[in-house]
């Protein structure tokens, strides 16, 4: 599956240090937190890989994510969500 071609993170990444100085003192400590971990997920701040073809001299690099995932509750919500849309989906048995 290919990335989109615009995320959170670059618009973060673009524009996150100028509104963070717009919204100092209105913003947690916390919230900066996860905004600076977006922001450098899938960066060379978390490292990578190269991969190289044999045959020619095409090169790919990818970049380390975070691994950080939804919070339980968003998750949880989620997944309630999918069980429903696919119970709905399904025939009922005798």
């Amino acid at each position: 599956m290919s990335r989109p071609a615009l995320e959170v993170a670059d618009i973060f990444r673009d524009h996150g240090p100028a509104w963070r100085r717009t919204n100092v003192g209105h913003v947690s400590l916390d919230q900066m937190k996860v905004m600076s971990a977006i922001e450098r997920c899938r960066t060379a701040a978390l490292g990578g890989h190269v991969a190289r073809c044999e045959d020619c001299p095409h090169t790919v690099i990818a970049y380390n994510s975070c691994r950080n995932r939804l919070p339980a509750a968003i998750a949880d919500i989620a997944s309630r969500s999918a069980s429903r849309a696919a119970s709905h989906s399904l025939a009922a048995v005798p």
